[in-house]
């Protein structure tokens, strides 16, 4: 008879520490009424103000902890889509350096085309920008010499030093010829993609863009 009392101040706390708790989530990206829709087998009470995106919850508190561990998985902001940016160069070799000279994102480049040529400099003949989402072909015409570039995809790829940009079907349209082949490029990487004549070279680099 005296274990009696000691079982019912047990179960007694047990009760009390599964009574049901009133809280409300404010939710900044993720939307109420889907959160509450994750729960909707459970027979606790929930429910949406959508004008200000507010979940309300009447919950023990176990239940009341899975709850705060979807809002904090979900309620987060989306992540930016990200574009893919490719830059091709035309240039050609010369006897001497320009006016003008080659934007600065080119000078160190030049440098080193210039050691392992004849030549003395590098002019900027043409250059195409073209730009688009992961996956999606993209196609972008202009005048000559570039009158082209396009691509059939573009993938981004990323190893231990960094992001890699993939191009699948790559063409480059020029006057008199057409580059066409599937291509890596590491981000902000300039990379030789092509001879363009007996002293032209295509130059392309690739970047992520938010």
């Amino acid at each position: 008879m005296k274990r009696l009392p000691i079982l019912i101040l047990f179960l007694a706390r047990g009760f009390a520490a599964e009574a049901p708790v009133m809280k409300m989530f404010p939710l900044k990206y993720a939307d109420s009424e889907q959160v509450r829709k994750l729960f909707s087998r459970y027979s606790y009470p929930m429910s949406t103000n959508r004008d200000f995106n507010v979940l309300t919850v009447t919950a023990p508190a176990g239940f009341m902890t899975q709850v705060e561990a979807a809002v904090k998985q979900f309620d987060v902001a989306p992540v930016p889509p990200k574009n893919i940016e490719l830059t091709v160069y035309l240039l050609t070799g010369a006897d001497a350096p320009g006016p003008p000279p080659l934007p600065k994102e080119l000078q160190e480049m030049e440098k080193q085309l210039i050691a392992t040529s004849s030549y003395k400099a590098y002019h900027l003949a043409d250059t195409q920008v073209i730009r688009t989402r992961p996956g999606q072909p993209a196609d972008s015409s202009g005048v000559l010499p570039l009158s082209q570039v396009r691509f059939r995809a573009g993938w981004i790829n990323s190893d231990e030093k960094g992001r890699i940009i993939s191009f699948d079907g790559l063409r480059v349209q020029l006057k008199t010829l057409a580059i066409s082949e599937d291509i890596d490029l590491r981000e902000n990487q300039l990379v030789v993609i092509g001879k363009a004549s007996p002293d032209g070279l295509l130059v392309g680099v690739a970047k992520v863009s938010e």
